[in-house]
């Protein structure tokens, strides 16, 4: 999976962009997620509502199935990382797409800037890959102005490197770090325990192992 944060300042055009990137990964073929990272609380539930009223009674996670739809809320527990987060929901996609987190130093990141003011706005400066806006304007990253999607597109699939690493060990809730050596054990066997099984197709992009004891 691959990761870029939109950020900018408010009303720049970060949501248009992250839609015509939906657009353009879908028509490629690629599956793609998006997380929103808010500045200020959201409170989907409604006090007196169902799932509200589950929460207070003590549920740490209420999901809510539809027809078409499946709905999980939970509290954000203080340790929760959007690192782990990601691990945890959107393992499954070939490219993940944050709007916002312009100070997160793990992020790579796509500026939808007004102007060469904005550049400060982005920490680390190095994290910052490229830069769009209506006029161009002097600066080292890659420049795209807000209608070259396509370009802008392919210069994303080619510069982000999927995240490391390959293979996750969580044990109670807690994703434990591997070794390069015992990721790479794990990695091997767990694919061949279930290459002689039926349905298993020749290169499954993700494998997930669950043991409740």
């Amino acid at each position: 999976m691959k990761i870029v944060a939109i950020v900018g300042s408010a009303e720049t055009g970060k949501t248009n962009l992250i839609i015509s990137l939906l657009e353009r990964f879908h028509q490629q073929g690629l599956t793609c997620a998006v997380l929103k990272m808010a500045q200020e609380e959201i409170e989907l539930d409604q006090r007196g509502k169902d799932s509200w009223r589950f929460e207070q009674a003590g549920a740490t996670k209420i999901g809510v199935l539809t027809g078409e739809k499946f709905f999980l809320i939970k509290r954000r527990e203080e340790k929760e990382s959007w690192s782990r987060l990601i691990k945890d929901y959107f393992l499954d996609v070939d490219f993940l797409l944050i709007e916002g987190g312009k100070k997160e130093p793990e992020l790579k990141k796509v500026l939808v800037a007004r102007g060469p003011a904005d550049l400060k706005m982005v920490e680390p400066p190095e994290s910052l890959l490229a830069v769009i806006s209506a006029e161009k304007f002097e600066s080292p990253l890659p420049h795209f102005y807000p209608h070259q999607i396509e370009e802008l597109a392919s210069f994303l699939h080619h510069e982000i490197k999927p995240i490391e690493p390959l293979v996750y060990l969580k044990i109670n809730g807690v994703n434990l770090p591997l070794n390069p050596f015992v990721e790479a054990m794990l990695a091997e066997l767990i694919q061949a325990m279930i290459k002689p099984l039926k349905g298993v197709p020749d290169s499954p992009r993700l494998i997930s192992i669950t043991l409740i004891k």
